[in-house]
Protein backbone atom coordinates (compact mmCIF):
# COMPACT_ATOMS: atom_id res chain seq x y z
CA UNK A 1 0.00 0.00 0.00
CA UNK A 2 1.01 3.48 0.22
CA UNK A 3 4.57 4.58 1.53
CA UNK A 4 3.43 7.18 4.59
CA UNK A 5 7.28 8.53 4.03
CA UNK A 6 5.84 10.67 1.31
CA UNK A 7 3.19 11.91 3.31
CA UNK A 8 5.78 12.90 5.93
CA UNK A 9 7.60 14.99 3.23
CA UNK A 10 4.46 16.24 2.28
CA UNK A 11 3.32 18.31 5.96
CA UNK A 12 7.03 18.88 7.13
CA UNK A 13 6.85 21.20 3.82
CA UNK A 14 3.90 22.39 4.42
CA UNK A 15 5.21 23.62 8.11
CA UNK A 16 8.50 24.70 6.65
CA UNK A 17 6.30 26.91 4.31
CA UNK A 18 4.21 28.07 6.73
CA UNK A 19 6.72 28.92 9.59
CA UNK A 20 9.15 30.74 6.66
CA UNK A 21 5.51 33.18 5.89
CA UNK A 22 6.08 31.87 2.26
CA UNK A 23 2.12 32.68 1.07
CA UNK A 24 3.12 31.44 -2.91
CA UNK A 25 5.01 28.22 -1.12
CA UNK A 26 2.02 27.16 0.86
CA UNK A 27 -0.46 28.27 -2.26
CA UNK A 28 2.08 25.61 -4.18
CA UNK A 29 0.90 22.99 -2.13
CA UNK A 30 -2.61 22.92 -3.20
CA UNK A 31 -4.23 21.17 -6.23
CA UNK A 32 -6.57 23.61 -7.92
CA UNK A 33 -9.73 23.20 -7.92
CA UNK A 34 -9.20 22.64 -3.99
CA UNK A 35 -12.47 22.23 -1.98
CA UNK A 36 -12.47 24.13 1.91
CA UNK A 37 -14.46 23.70 4.49
CA UNK A 38 -14.77 25.64 7.88
CA UNK A 39 -17.06 26.27 11.06
CA UNK A 40 -16.76 29.93 11.77
CA UNK A 41 -20.10 30.23 13.89
CA UNK A 42 -22.01 28.76 10.91
CA UNK A 43 -20.26 25.97 8.35
CA UNK A 44 -18.51 27.70 5.22
CA UNK A 45 -18.00 25.50 2.25
CA UNK A 46 -15.71 27.23 -0.88
CA UNK A 47 -14.35 25.78 -4.15
CA UNK A 48 -10.96 27.30 -4.76
CA UNK A 49 -10.59 27.53 -8.21
CA UNK A 50 -6.93 28.90 -9.16
CA UNK A 51 -3.82 29.39 -7.21
CA UNK A 52 -4.03 33.23 -7.91
CA UNK A 53 -7.44 33.29 -6.29
CA UNK A 54 -6.08 30.99 -3.29
CA UNK A 55 -3.17 33.65 -2.69
CA UNK A 56 -4.78 36.25 -1.02
CA UNK A 57 -6.34 33.92 1.62
CA UNK A 58 -3.32 32.57 2.44
CA UNK A 59 -1.44 35.54 2.49
CA UNK A 60 -4.69 36.83 5.24
CA UNK A 61 -3.91 33.74 7.26
CA UNK A 62 -0.22 34.49 7.15
CA UNK A 63 -0.73 38.30 8.60
CA UNK A 64 -2.91 36.79 11.45
CA UNK A 65 0.22 34.65 12.21
CA UNK A 66 2.62 37.01 12.10
CA UNK A 67 -0.15 39.50 14.80
CA UNK A 68 -0.30 36.75 17.51
CA UNK A 69 3.62 35.59 17.09
CA UNK A 70 3.41 32.26 15.66
CA UNK A 71 7.01 31.15 15.05
CA UNK A 72 6.51 27.27 14.45
CA UNK A 73 3.92 24.72 14.37
CA UNK A 74 4.02 21.08 15.91
CA UNK A 75 2.01 17.71 14.87
CA UNK A 76 0.52 16.42 18.16
CA UNK A 77 -1.70 13.92 16.04
CA UNK A 78 -1.89 12.92 12.74
CA UNK A 79 -3.59 9.90 11.38
CA UNK A 80 -3.35 8.39 7.72
CA UNK A 81 -6.13 6.73 5.93
CA UNK A 82 -4.54 5.81 2.56
CA UNK A 83 -7.06 5.27 -0.21
CA UNK A 84 -4.98 4.25 -3.07
CA UNK A 85 -1.79 4.60 -3.30
CA UNK A 86 -2.05 8.65 -5.15
CA UNK A 87 -4.75 9.43 -2.69
CA UNK A 88 -4.89 9.61 1.34
CA UNK A 89 -7.04 11.12 3.57
CA UNK A 90 -4.73 12.37 6.59
CA UNK A 91 -6.14 14.07 10.35
CA UNK A 92 -4.03 16.50 11.80
CA UNK A 93 -4.27 17.91 15.23
CA UNK A 94 -1.49 20.92 14.82
CA UNK A 95 -0.45 23.04 17.66
CA UNK A 96 0.84 26.68 17.27
CA UNK A 97 3.72 27.59 18.93
CA UNK A 98 4.69 31.43 19.42
CA UNK A 99 7.56 33.42 21.63
CA UNK A 100 9.67 31.36 24.45
CA UNK A 101 7.88 27.73 22.80
CA UNK A 102 4.43 28.84 24.38
CA UNK A 103 1.48 26.96 22.57
CA UNK A 104 -0.96 29.50 21.24
CA UNK A 105 -3.74 27.08 20.39
CA UNK A 106 -4.72 23.81 18.91
CA UNK A 107 -6.67 23.27 15.63
CA UNK A 108 -7.76 20.38 13.50
CA UNK A 109 -7.54 19.70 10.01
CA UNK A 110 -8.36 17.05 7.40
CA UNK A 111 -6.75 17.05 4.19
CA UNK A 112 -7.44 14.76 1.35
CA UNK A 113 -4.09 14.47 -0.42
CA UNK A 114 -3.80 13.51 -4.11
CA UNK A 115 -0.67 13.13 -6.07
CA UNK A 116 -1.76 14.51 -9.63
CA UNK A 117 1.94 13.17 -10.63
CA UNK A 118 4.42 15.83 -8.86
CA UNK A 119 3.73 14.31 -5.14
CA UNK A 120 1.38 15.43 -2.69
CA UNK A 121 -0.85 17.91 -2.81
CA UNK A 122 -4.21 19.24 -0.63
CA UNK A 123 -7.12 18.52 -2.80
CA UNK A 124 -9.83 19.38 0.07
CA UNK A 125 -9.47 20.50 3.42
CA UNK A 126 -11.57 20.80 6.61
CA UNK A 127 -10.39 22.55 9.75
CA UNK A 128 -12.03 24.46 13.02
CA UNK A 129 -9.01 26.97 13.38
CA UNK A 130 -10.68 30.16 11.99
CA UNK A 131 -12.21 30.97 14.99
CA UNK A 132 -9.59 30.04 17.52
CA UNK A 133 -7.43 32.18 15.40
CA UNK A 134 -10.21 34.79 15.39
CA UNK A 135 -10.47 34.23 19.18
CA UNK A 136 -7.10 35.47 19.72
CA UNK A 137 -6.87 38.32 17.27
CA UNK A 138 -9.29 39.80 19.85
CA UNK A 139 -7.73 38.72 22.97
CA UNK A 140 -5.04 41.04 21.67
CA UNK A 141 -6.97 43.67 19.95
CA UNK A 142 -6.40 42.67 16.57
CA UNK A 143 -8.74 42.26 13.85
CA UNK A 144 -9.50 39.03 11.76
Amino acid sequence: MMEHSGIQRFFDAHRARFEAYDAPGVADLFAYPCHVTSDVGEVTSATVATRDAWLPQVDRLLAGYRRIGVRSAAVLEQHVTALTERLAQVDVRWQLIGGEERALYDFDATYTLADLGDGFRIAAIAHNETPKLRALLERRGGDA
